[in-house]
């Protein structure tokens, strides 16, 4: 039997050899993440999504933190909590013109996220950031999708304002590159023109204000969208864990 099963993800409808990625959860983290049984409480679905957001950020952290600086000092100095709001208006204008590094075929707001990511890599890291001695320079993003309201339906409201919360932890080397370009008016103007986006809110992310669960308020805030979404799922692609791994396995 296979150890790892297919995450929840959508790939763009228009599909290359080289666009298309398979995104792999070991079982175990699986079976802790996509529990919908009917009766489970969306408390219980927001502490598992943000109990897995939670691992993945520490483990990325110390993977890539000094042997004297502890994990709460390195979120506190790398990471961020990034809120994206796109102009819908101009949407579909902007697809159909659009040369983003993941192609003219995305469509939904996740596929503009990876988008952003590829970008901002390309910036901060170079044109060859794709490969693999690269990798370990590529920051984690955590993106979800959200909507106007989520915070306070019973059940599913209307779906108005699709917009992006995400927590991104930056390795030491690009830390500075992403702040020097967050300062700079020009280039940040035209990296919301290039992908449509109405505001940016970036805040220094305070990681450790931690909830009931023992899970952080940023992870549980970011999952209040998919709560509703597992027991009514009416968006199909709405969060993604960046860089893309693929963990292969031996049958």
């Amino acid at each position: 039997m296979p150890t790892a099963i297919l995450a929840r993800f959508q790939p763009p409808k228009t599909i290359s050899p080289i666009d298309f990625r398979w995104v792999y959860i070991p079982l175990k983290e699986a079976n802790h993440m996509f529990q919908t049984v009917s009766n489970t409480s969306p408390t219980s679905i927001t502490s598992q999504y943000a109990s897995w957001f939670d691992g993945r950020i520490d483990q990325f952290i110390n993977e890539h933190k000094g042997r004297f600086d502890s994990v709460s000092t390195f979120k506190k100095r790398n990471g961020f909590f990034i809120t994206i709001s796109f102009d819908h208006s101009s949407r579909k204008q902007r697809l159909e013109s659009s040369d983003l590094i993941d192609g003219p075929g995305a469509k939904t707001e996740m596929d503009r996220f990876t988008g952003i990511y590829n970008y901002l890599c390309r910036q901060l890291i170079g044109r060859n950031y794709h490969r693999p001695s690269f990798h370990a320079l590529k920051p984690l993003a955590i993106g979800c999708l959200d909507m106007n309201g989520s915070r306070y339906w019973r059940w599913m409201g209307a779906l108005e304002n699709p917009h992006i919360h995400s927590i991104w932890i930056f390795a030491e080397q690009t830390r500075d590159g992403f702040q020097n370009l967050l300062a700079d008016k020009e280039r940040l103007i035209s990296i919301k023109a290039r992908f449509s986006i109405r505001e940016l809110d970036v805040q220094q992310l305070d990681h450790d204000h931690r909830n009931s669960t023992g899970d952080s308020r940023a992870s549980s805030y970011m999952a209040k969208f998919m709560v509703h979404n597992n027991h009514e799922l009416k968006v199909a692609d709405d969060f993604r864990v960046l860089p893309f791994q693929v963990k292969k396995t031996l049958n």
